[in-house]
């Protein structure tokens, strides 16, 4: 793969985990999914311009990330267990970026049109966002699998430094305890972790890849 290719996916990695931190953090704090229905309603009311934003936004960072997945896995290029692992990574982040977009598009419903979530039923606006909450928990799946996979094609290539394997490992761990956010409402905010760990490797894979820090091995067939 090209050098320069490797350096701009890089940078779609750095700008994927600005835009995700300023989408994630720009909303204020927002209320547990068992909270009282009126402070939810109260939330996304008041919050409704910053929440349309970062949906916005969420959206453009997707195809940056996808971008970064693909050139990773060019990069992780090696033997057949090392593209197999490479192949495994990307997977992940196909199937996390659609369940991401779909939680930010519940979560936008109840607000798309100003004035609506005021008058919504109580049960409506909660099951939206007990689903928002839901399908965000999900997307720690997809990232589990994308960060197990990335830590052991690093360790298989060595095509990045060895701290960025263990990075991917720690969003491993991460994303595997963002998983239980699923299990109840009351700690539905675990998910976040999964996402900042997740961010922190890509924030590093991406500066070392923009800083053309990386050692593609070409691609070894096994002799027949």
């Amino acid at each position: 793969m090209p050098k320069r290719m490797v350096q701009w996916a890089g940078i779609a990695a750095i700008a994927f985990v600005v835009l995700t931190l300023i989408s994630v953090f720009s909303t204020g704090e927002p209320p547990a999914a068992d909270d009282a229905v009126g402070e939810i309603r109260d939330y996304l009311a008041d919050h409704r311009t910053a929440l349309l934003v970062a949906n916005f936004l969420g959206l453009v960072a997707t195809p940056l990330v996808l971008w970064f997945g693909v050139a990773l896995r060019e990069v992780l290029r090696g033997d057949r267990r090392a593209n197999t692992l490479g192949t495994a990574s990307l997977a992940g982040l196909l199937v996390t970026a659609p369940l991401a977009m779909v939680g930010g598009a519940i979560g936008s419903a109840a607000i798309y049109v100003d004035g609506v979530a005021e008058t919504m039923g109580d049960d409506s606006i909660r099951i939206l966002y007990e689903g928002q909450s839901l399908l965000f928990g999900a997307t720690a799946a997809g990232l589990t699998l994308f960060a197990i996979a990335t830590g052991l094609a690093i360790y298989e290539t060595r095509s990045l430094p060895a701290y960025t394997m263990w990075l991917a490992f720690l969003a491993a761990i991460g994303n595997l305890i963002a998983l239980f956010s699923t299990l109840a409402p009351g700690i539905s905010l675990l998910a976040l972790l999964g996402v900042l760990t997740f961010a922190l490797f890509v924030l590093v894979a991406g500066i070392v890849m923009a800083t053309g820090k990386v050692t593609v091995t070409a691609e070894r067939t096994p002799a027949l």
